[in-house]
């Protein structure tokens, strides 16, 4: 997840944000980018893939709220990542990747 990088160009972000910055980001492993409002298409949040596939994800308190008083009813929001680093990237799939589709593809032999 790029955050607020999300659909930007290589050269784009080089500009907006320096070369040292975009090498950290780029080679960093545990450096996040920038957040992504919460409100931008680019939030998974806002994909309603997300929102229809995802049940192991906590909710979000905070979000359900905003999202409730703006819409004049009751939303369950999910707590989805604003910005994620390669470390958080990996945190997150590669226990999924070992309890499930390893496991299931060890199982079919």
């Amino acid at each position: 997840m790029y955050g607020k990088l999300t659909g930007l160009s290589k050269k784009m972000v080089r500009q907006r944000h320096g070369d040292e910055q975009f090498k950290a980001w780029r080679r960093g492993y545990d450096v996040k980018p920038p957040p992504v409002s919460s409100f931008s298409p680019d939030y998974p949040g806002n994909d309603p893939r997300y929102r229809e596939y995802l049940r192991d994800v906590r909710y979000s308190f905070r979000e359900s709220l905003i999202r409730s008083i703006e819409k004049g009813d009751m939303v369950l929001q999910r707590k989805l990542p604003k910005t994620e680093s390669l470390k958080d990237c990996m945190d997150r799939t590669i226990p999924y990747f070992v309890e499930r589709i390893q496991a299931d593809t060890l199982d079919q032999g």
